[in-house]
Protein backbone atom coordinates (compact mmCIF):
# COMPACT_ATOMS: atom_id res chain seq x y z
CA UNK A 1 0.00 0.00 0.00
CA UNK A 2 2.89 2.17 0.66
CA UNK A 3 4.04 1.78 -2.73
CA UNK A 4 0.57 2.83 -3.99
CA UNK A 5 0.58 5.93 -2.38
CA UNK A 6 4.89 6.77 -3.29
CA UNK A 7 3.63 5.70 -7.16
CA UNK A 8 0.55 8.12 -6.73
CA UNK A 9 3.07 11.39 -5.29
CA UNK A 10 5.48 10.34 -8.12
CA UNK A 11 2.87 10.54 -10.86
CA UNK A 12 1.32 13.52 -9.70
CA UNK A 13 4.93 15.38 -9.30
CA UNK A 14 5.54 14.58 -13.29
CA UNK A 15 2.08 15.78 -14.13
CA UNK A 16 2.46 18.87 -12.53
CA UNK A 17 5.66 19.38 -15.00
CA UNK A 18 3.14 18.82 -18.02
CA UNK A 19 1.12 21.10 -16.52
CA UNK A 20 3.76 23.98 -15.46
CA UNK A 21 4.60 23.88 -19.63
CA UNK A 22 1.01 24.18 -20.32
CA UNK A 23 1.30 27.10 -18.14
CA UNK A 24 4.17 28.46 -19.59
CA UNK A 25 4.62 27.80 -23.02
CA UNK A 26 0.36 27.68 -23.68
CA UNK A 27 -0.89 29.58 -20.92
CA UNK A 28 -3.68 27.49 -19.45
CA UNK A 29 -3.00 27.09 -15.82
CA UNK A 30 -5.90 24.57 -15.23
CA UNK A 31 -3.63 21.15 -15.51
CA UNK A 32 -0.73 22.75 -13.15
CA UNK A 33 -3.85 24.27 -10.63
CA UNK A 34 -4.95 20.66 -10.67
CA UNK A 35 -1.92 19.38 -9.52
CA UNK A 36 -1.46 21.68 -6.97
CA UNK A 37 -5.28 21.29 -5.49
CA UNK A 38 -4.25 17.75 -5.80
CA UNK A 39 -1.19 18.10 -3.70
CA UNK A 40 -2.88 19.45 -0.64
CA UNK A 41 -3.63 16.02 0.04
CA UNK A 42 -0.15 14.47 0.08
CA UNK A 43 3.55 15.10 1.50
CA UNK A 44 5.69 16.18 -1.67
CA UNK A 45 8.69 13.62 -1.31
CA UNK A 46 11.13 15.43 0.62
CA UNK A 47 13.06 17.61 -0.31
CA UNK A 48 11.44 18.22 -3.85
CA UNK A 49 8.77 20.23 -1.92
CA UNK A 50 11.84 23.21 -1.97
CA UNK A 51 11.96 22.80 -6.03
CA UNK A 52 9.84 22.92 -8.53
CA UNK A 53 6.77 22.33 -9.85
CA UNK A 54 4.94 21.24 -6.19
CA UNK A 55 6.68 23.99 -4.05
CA UNK A 56 5.33 23.79 -0.39
CA UNK A 57 4.98 27.71 -0.77
CA UNK A 58 2.47 27.42 -3.22
CA UNK A 59 0.73 24.68 -2.03
CA UNK A 60 0.44 26.28 1.64
CA UNK A 61 -2.02 28.68 0.11
CA UNK A 62 -4.12 26.16 -1.96
CA UNK A 63 -4.31 24.36 1.38
CA UNK A 64 -5.30 27.25 3.60
CA UNK A 65 -7.74 29.43 1.02
CA UNK A 66 -9.47 25.92 0.03
CA UNK A 67 -12.81 27.51 0.28
CA UNK A 68 -11.96 30.56 -1.72
CA UNK A 69 -10.14 28.42 -3.79
CA UNK A 70 -13.16 26.21 -4.40
CA UNK A 71 -15.64 28.38 -4.88
CA UNK A 72 -13.37 30.09 -7.71
CA UNK A 73 -12.11 26.90 -9.77
CA UNK A 74 -15.98 26.18 -9.58
CA UNK A 75 -17.31 29.18 -11.13
CA UNK A 76 -14.08 28.54 -13.71
CA UNK A 77 -15.50 25.26 -14.51
CA UNK A 78 -19.40 27.16 -15.04
CA UNK A 79 -17.62 29.37 -17.06
CA UNK A 80 -15.44 27.54 -19.56
CA UNK A 81 -16.90 24.23 -18.99
CA UNK A 82 -13.90 22.45 -18.39
CA UNK A 83 -13.69 18.97 -16.27
CA UNK A 84 -9.99 20.06 -14.78
CA UNK A 85 -11.48 23.19 -13.61
CA UNK A 86 -14.30 21.13 -11.93
CA UNK A 87 -11.80 18.47 -10.88
CA UNK A 88 -9.61 21.09 -8.87
CA UNK A 89 -12.89 22.76 -7.11
CA UNK A 90 -13.59 19.18 -6.06
CA UNK A 91 -10.40 18.66 -4.21
CA UNK A 92 -9.85 22.10 -2.92
CA UNK A 93 -13.76 21.48 -1.32
CA UNK A 94 -12.08 18.13 0.33
CA UNK A 95 -9.22 19.95 1.77
CA UNK A 96 -11.49 22.49 3.32
CA UNK A 97 -13.68 19.59 4.43
CA UNK A 98 -10.86 18.03 6.41
CA UNK A 99 -8.84 20.57 7.13
CA UNK A 100 -9.12 21.14 11.16
CA UNK A 101 -10.02 24.73 12.08
CA UNK A 102 -8.89 26.12 15.56
CA UNK A 103 -10.15 29.40 16.92
CA UNK A 104 -7.85 32.39 16.40
CA UNK A 105 -6.69 33.99 19.46
CA UNK A 106 -5.26 36.85 18.17
CA UNK A 107 -6.04 39.51 20.20
CA UNK A 108 -3.70 37.86 23.07
CA UNK A 109 -1.28 39.75 20.58
CA UNK A 110 -0.45 42.96 19.80
CA UNK A 111 -2.07 44.38 16.49
CA UNK A 112 -0.08 43.36 13.67
CA UNK A 113 0.75 45.86 10.70
CA UNK A 114 -1.64 45.38 7.91
CA UNK A 115 1.23 44.68 5.74
CA UNK A 116 2.84 41.72 6.91
CA UNK A 117 -0.53 39.67 6.94
CA UNK A 118 -0.06 39.37 3.26
CA UNK A 119 3.22 37.78 4.15
CA UNK A 120 5.07 37.95 7.41
CA UNK A 121 8.36 38.88 5.66
CA UNK A 122 7.09 42.42 5.19
CA UNK A 123 8.38 43.21 8.89
CA UNK A 124 11.69 43.76 6.62
CA UNK A 125 10.17 47.24 5.95
CA UNK A 126 9.07 48.26 9.62
CA UNK A 127 11.40 49.96 12.12
CA UNK A 128 8.96 50.39 14.23
CA UNK A 129 5.47 47.49 15.37
CA UNK A 130 2.88 48.19 17.64
CA UNK A 131 3.14 46.94 20.72
CA UNK A 132 0.58 46.80 23.81
CA UNK A 133 -1.75 49.74 24.93
CA UNK A 134 -0.68 52.39 22.61
CA UNK A 135 3.11 51.39 22.96
CA UNK A 136 5.68 50.36 20.47
CA UNK A 137 8.04 48.10 19.86
CA UNK A 138 11.45 49.03 18.04
CA UNK A 139 13.12 47.42 15.47
CA UNK A 140 17.27 48.51 15.33
CA UNK A 141 20.18 47.09 13.04
CA UNK A 142 23.47 47.04 14.61
CA UNK A 143 26.68 46.21 13.25
CA UNK A 144 28.41 45.50 16.08
CA UNK A 145 32.60 45.96 16.12
CA UNK A 146 34.18 42.41 15.22
CA UNK A 147 31.29 40.76 13.96
CA UNK A 148 30.75 40.14 10.07
CA UNK A 149 27.45 40.07 9.90
CA UNK A 150 24.73 42.14 11.75
CA UNK A 151 22.11 42.23 14.37
CA UNK A 152 18.69 43.45 15.07
CA UNK A 153 17.46 43.94 17.90
CA UNK A 154 13.20 44.25 18.89
CA UNK A 155 12.87 45.67 22.14
CA UNK A 156 9.85 47.96 23.61
CA UNK A 157 10.29 51.63 23.54
CA UNK A 158 10.86 53.83 26.40
CA UNK A 159 12.60 53.67 29.58
CA UNK A 160 14.66 50.76 30.59
CA UNK A 161 12.58 48.51 32.69
CA UNK A 162 12.98 47.97 36.17
CA UNK A 163 13.95 44.03 35.64
CA UNK A 164 16.58 42.63 33.32
CA UNK A 165 14.13 42.11 29.85
CA UNK A 166 14.50 38.23 28.92
CA UNK A 167 16.26 37.68 26.08
CA UNK A 168 15.48 35.46 22.74
CA UNK A 169 18.58 35.02 20.72
CA UNK A 170 17.06 33.69 17.00
CA UNK A 171 18.68 32.87 13.87
CA UNK A 172 16.78 32.83 10.91
CA UNK A 173 16.58 29.92 7.93
CA UNK A 174 16.64 30.04 3.92
CA UNK A 175 18.77 26.90 3.44
CA UNK A 176 21.51 28.51 4.89
CA UNK A 177 21.57 30.46 1.39
CA UNK A 178 19.16 32.65 1.53
CA UNK A 179 16.66 34.36 4.12
CA UNK A 180 17.83 37.46 6.72
CA UNK A 181 17.77 38.50 9.98
CA UNK A 182 14.21 40.14 9.65
CA UNK A 183 12.48 37.88 7.02
CA UNK A 184 11.43 35.26 9.67
CA UNK A 185 7.71 33.40 9.38
CA UNK A 186 7.68 33.70 13.38
CA UNK A 187 8.08 37.59 13.21
CA UNK A 188 4.65 38.11 14.91
CA UNK A 189 6.14 35.87 17.67
CA UNK A 190 8.81 38.52 17.92
CA UNK A 191 6.54 40.92 17.71
CA UNK A 192 4.56 39.72 20.70
CA UNK A 193 6.95 38.75 22.87
CA UNK A 194 9.18 42.13 22.75
CA UNK A 195 6.16 44.32 23.67
CA UNK A 196 5.90 41.84 26.28
CA UNK A 197 9.03 42.99 28.12
CA UNK A 198 12.10 40.96 26.05
CA UNK A 199 15.16 41.25 24.16
CA UNK A 200 14.72 39.84 20.93
CA UNK A 201 18.56 40.23 18.90
CA UNK A 202 18.02 38.33 15.56
CA UNK A 203 21.13 37.41 14.11
CA UNK A 204 22.96 37.86 10.52
CA UNK A 205 25.05 35.26 8.75
CA UNK A 206 27.10 35.06 6.02
CA UNK A 207 25.60 33.23 3.03
CA UNK A 208 25.76 33.02 -0.73
CA UNK A 209 29.75 33.85 -0.43
CA UNK A 210 30.53 31.77 2.49
CA UNK A 211 32.73 28.67 3.11
CA UNK A 212 31.55 26.42 5.81
CA UNK A 213 31.58 27.14 9.06
CA UNK A 214 31.26 30.66 8.53
CA UNK A 215 27.47 30.53 8.73
CA UNK A 216 28.00 28.62 12.41
CA UNK A 217 30.93 30.95 13.53
CA UNK A 218 28.83 34.18 12.89
CA UNK A 219 26.44 32.87 14.89
CA UNK A 220 28.38 32.00 17.50
CA UNK A 221 29.78 35.28 17.44
CA UNK A 222 26.51 37.10 17.94
CA UNK A 223 25.87 35.06 20.48
CA UNK A 224 29.44 35.87 22.40
CA UNK A 225 28.50 39.55 21.65
CA UNK A 226 24.98 39.23 23.23
CA UNK A 227 27.10 37.94 25.93
CA UNK A 228 29.63 39.98 26.45
CA UNK A 229 28.01 43.61 26.01
CA UNK A 230 24.55 43.19 24.20
CA UNK A 231 22.59 42.38 26.79
CA UNK A 232 24.33 45.11 29.04
CA UNK A 233 23.63 47.70 26.44
CA UNK A 234 19.85 46.83 26.01
CA UNK A 235 19.16 45.70 29.64
CA UNK A 236 19.00 41.74 29.20
CA UNK A 237 18.76 39.28 31.53
CA UNK A 238 21.61 36.92 30.38
CA UNK A 239 20.13 34.36 33.62
CA UNK A 240 16.63 33.73 31.14
CA UNK A 241 18.20 33.24 27.45
CA UNK A 242 16.02 31.22 24.87
CA UNK A 243 17.50 30.56 21.60
CA UNK A 244 15.20 30.18 18.47
CA UNK A 245 15.86 28.96 14.61
CA UNK A 246 13.70 28.21 11.45
CA UNK A 247 14.83 25.80 9.02
CA UNK A 248 18.60 26.11 8.34
CA UNK A 249 18.66 28.33 11.59
CA UNK A 250 17.36 25.54 13.42
CA UNK A 251 20.29 23.28 12.37
CA UNK A 252 22.68 26.41 13.24
CA UNK A 253 21.52 26.63 16.90
CA UNK A 254 20.92 23.01 17.46
CA UNK A 255 25.22 23.05 16.86
CA UNK A 256 25.36 25.84 19.42
CA UNK A 257 23.30 24.32 21.81
CA UNK A 258 25.55 21.32 21.32
CA UNK A 259 28.56 23.13 21.45
CA UNK A 260 26.91 24.88 24.89
CA UNK A 261 26.20 21.71 26.88
CA UNK A 262 29.86 20.47 25.83
CA UNK A 263 30.88 23.69 27.08
CA UNK A 264 33.12 24.68 24.20
CA UNK A 265 31.88 27.80 23.84
CA UNK A 266 34.50 30.94 24.73
CA UNK A 267 32.21 31.59 27.55
CA UNK A 268 29.75 29.39 29.39
CA UNK A 269 26.31 30.09 27.99
CA UNK A 270 22.91 28.69 29.43
CA UNK A 271 19.47 28.60 28.00
CA UNK A 272 16.92 29.03 29.27
CA UNK A 273 14.99 27.02 26.27
CA UNK A 274 14.87 26.25 22.55
CA UNK A 275 12.47 26.80 19.77
CA UNK A 276 12.96 25.06 16.58
CA UNK A 277 10.51 25.61 13.84
CA UNK A 278 11.16 22.90 11.34
CA UNK A 279 14.96 22.69 11.99
CA UNK A 280 17.33 20.63 9.78
CA UNK A 281 18.22 18.67 12.42
CA UNK A 282 19.39 15.37 10.03
CA UNK A 283 21.25 17.27 7.09
CA UNK A 284 22.72 13.70 6.00
CA UNK A 285 19.86 11.54 6.43
CA UNK A 286 20.75 9.35 8.77
CA UNK A 287 16.98 8.97 9.42
CA UNK A 288 16.68 8.08 5.71
CA UNK A 289 13.38 10.18 5.15
CA UNK A 290 13.82 11.74 1.81
CA UNK A 291 14.63 11.13 -1.66
CA UNK A 292 17.43 8.76 -2.52
CA UNK A 293 19.04 9.89 -6.27
CA UNK A 294 19.01 6.88 -8.58
CA UNK A 295 22.30 7.74 -10.05
CA UNK A 296 25.79 8.88 -9.84
CA UNK A 297 27.88 11.97 -10.96
CA UNK A 298 30.91 12.99 -9.85
CA UNK A 299 30.83 16.27 -11.39
CA UNK A 300 28.06 17.19 -9.22
CA UNK A 301 29.32 15.45 -6.27
CA UNK A 302 25.99 12.74 -6.88
CA UNK A 303 26.92 9.15 -5.28
CA UNK A 304 24.32 6.38 -6.15
CA UNK A 305 21.71 6.28 -3.30
CA UNK A 306 22.38 9.02 -2.08
CA UNK A 307 20.10 11.27 -0.31
CA UNK A 308 18.93 14.54 -2.20
CA UNK A 309 19.02 16.94 0.96
CA UNK A 310 22.56 15.62 1.32
CA UNK A 311 23.87 16.43 -2.21
CA UNK A 312 21.82 19.84 -1.32
CA UNK A 313 23.79 20.49 1.85
CA UNK A 314 27.25 18.99 0.51
CA UNK A 315 27.27 20.49 -2.63
CA UNK A 316 25.98 24.33 -1.42
CA UNK A 317 26.98 24.37 1.73
CA UNK A 318 29.96 22.33 2.68
CA UNK A 319 31.25 23.05 -1.09
CA UNK A 320 31.70 19.70 -1.13
CA UNK A 321 34.22 19.83 1.07
CA UNK A 322 33.35 16.21 3.05
CA UNK A 323 35.75 16.69 5.53
CA UNK A 324 33.51 19.51 7.23
CA UNK A 325 30.41 16.80 7.97
CA UNK A 326 31.69 16.10 11.79
CA UNK A 327 30.98 20.27 12.75
CA UNK A 328 27.63 20.08 10.43
CA UNK A 329 25.54 17.44 11.72
CA UNK A 330 23.46 17.78 14.77
CA UNK A 331 21.68 14.55 14.80
CA UNK A 332 25.43 12.95 14.93
CA UNK A 333 26.59 15.56 17.68
CA UNK A 334 23.95 14.50 19.83
CA UNK A 335 24.78 10.70 19.65
CA UNK A 336 28.02 11.39 20.75
CA UNK A 337 26.94 13.72 24.04
CA UNK A 338 27.85 11.98 27.46
CA UNK A 339 24.47 11.45 29.64
CA UNK A 340 25.31 14.42 31.56
CA UNK A 341 25.83 16.45 28.94
CA UNK A 342 22.16 15.27 27.17
CA UNK A 343 20.47 16.15 30.53
CA UNK A 344 21.98 19.67 30.37
CA UNK A 345 20.02 20.26 26.85
CA UNK A 346 17.66 22.89 27.58
CA UNK A 347 13.99 21.88 27.45
CA UNK A 348 13.39 22.05 23.17
CA UNK A 349 9.75 22.94 21.51
CA UNK A 350 9.74 21.66 17.81
CA UNK A 351 7.22 22.94 15.55
CA UNK A 352 7.20 20.98 12.03
CA UNK A 353 4.55 20.40 9.63
CA UNK A 354 3.66 16.69 9.35
CA UNK A 355 3.47 17.35 5.19
CA UNK A 356 6.75 18.98 5.19
CA UNK A 357 8.09 18.43 1.79
CA UNK A 358 11.15 20.34 2.43
CA UNK A 359 12.69 19.27 5.81
CA UNK A 360 10.62 16.06 6.79
CA UNK A 361 8.98 15.76 10.21
CA UNK A 362 11.06 12.33 11.11
CA UNK A 363 13.92 14.37 11.51
CA UNK A 364 12.43 16.42 14.40
CA UNK A 365 11.14 12.95 15.77
CA UNK A 366 14.67 11.18 15.86
CA UNK A 367 16.47 13.83 17.15
CA UNK A 368 13.68 14.36 20.20
CA UNK A 369 13.75 10.53 20.63
CA UNK A 370 17.59 10.40 20.82
CA UNK A 371 18.33 13.25 23.52
CA UNK A 372 15.15 11.31 25.57
CA UNK A 373 17.37 7.88 25.09
CA UNK A 374 20.46 9.69 26.04
CA UNK A 375 19.11 11.68 29.26
CA UNK A 376 17.26 8.33 30.03
CA UNK A 377 13.66 9.32 29.45
CA UNK A 378 12.86 7.13 26.37
CA UNK A 379 10.38 5.36 27.95
CA UNK A 380 7.75 7.71 27.14
CA UNK A 381 9.46 8.87 23.86
CA UNK A 382 10.21 12.50 24.80
CA UNK A 383 11.87 13.83 27.69
CA UNK A 384 9.25 15.47 29.91
CA UNK A 385 10.13 18.77 29.72
CA UNK A 386 10.51 18.51 25.57
CA UNK A 387 7.43 18.79 23.43
CA UNK A 388 7.40 18.25 19.49
CA UNK A 389 4.32 20.20 18.18
CA UNK A 390 3.13 18.44 15.04
CA UNK A 391 1.07 20.86 12.93
CA UNK A 392 -2.08 18.82 11.17
CA UNK A 393 -1.30 19.23 7.17
CA UNK A 394 1.60 21.43 8.08
CA UNK A 395 4.09 22.55 5.31
CA UNK A 396 7.11 23.92 5.39
CA UNK A 397 7.35 27.67 6.24
CA UNK A 398 3.26 27.48 6.27
CA UNK A 399 2.77 30.30 8.63
CA UNK A 400 3.35 32.84 5.48
CA UNK A 401 -0.18 32.77 5.08
CA UNK A 402 -1.95 34.43 7.94
CA UNK A 403 -4.92 31.95 8.63
CA UNK A 404 -5.90 29.87 11.85
CA UNK A 405 -3.15 27.13 11.39
CA UNK A 406 -0.57 29.90 11.56
CA UNK A 407 -2.20 31.68 14.20
CA UNK A 408 -2.60 28.31 16.45
CA UNK A 409 1.11 27.79 16.06
CA UNK A 410 1.92 31.31 17.73
CA UNK A 411 -0.34 30.92 20.28
CA UNK A 412 1.19 27.22 21.05
CA UNK A 413 4.18 28.75 20.94
CA UNK A 414 4.17 31.37 23.31
CA UNK A 415 2.15 29.33 25.50
CA UNK A 416 4.68 26.37 25.95
CA UNK A 417 7.59 29.12 26.44
CA UNK A 418 5.34 31.04 29.17
CA UNK A 419 4.38 28.21 30.87
CA UNK A 420 8.08 26.62 30.94
CA UNK A 421 9.48 29.95 32.58
CA UNK A 422 6.28 30.58 34.59
CA UNK A 423 7.55 26.85 36.21
CA UNK A 424 10.61 27.80 36.82
CA UNK A 425 10.59 30.74 38.92
CA UNK A 426 8.17 29.01 41.04
CA UNK A 427 10.68 25.95 41.51
CA UNK A 428 13.76 28.77 42.29
CA UNK A 429 10.93 30.52 44.54
CA UNK A 430 11.12 33.58 42.63
CA UNK A 431 7.46 33.75 41.57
Amino acid sequence: MADVAAGGRWALWLASWWGLKGLLWEFDPSIYVLCLSLATHVRVPPPFGQVPPLLDVFIVYFQCFSPFCSLLFGTLALCYRSPTWLLSSASCAWAAFGRPCWPRRGAQRPARPWLTMLHPYFYWFYRRVPGYGGGEVHIERLWPSGLEAPIDVWYEAGAAPPRPRPILLNVHGGAWRGGEARISPQAPIWQTLAAQGFLIVSCEYRRRRAQWPDQLDDCRAALMWLVREGAAQFHGDLEDLTIAGASAGGHLVALLLAEAVKKQLPLPVTFRAALLFYPALDPADRCRSTVRLPFSCSLLGVRYQMSALEWFFEFFVLKSQRHCWSSAEPLKQLQELRKEQAAAWPPTLVVHGERDGVVPVEHSREFLKTLAELSEEGGVGLRSCDQLLEIPGGRHTFEIVYCDLSDMSYDCTLAWLHQLRSVHKDGSGQG
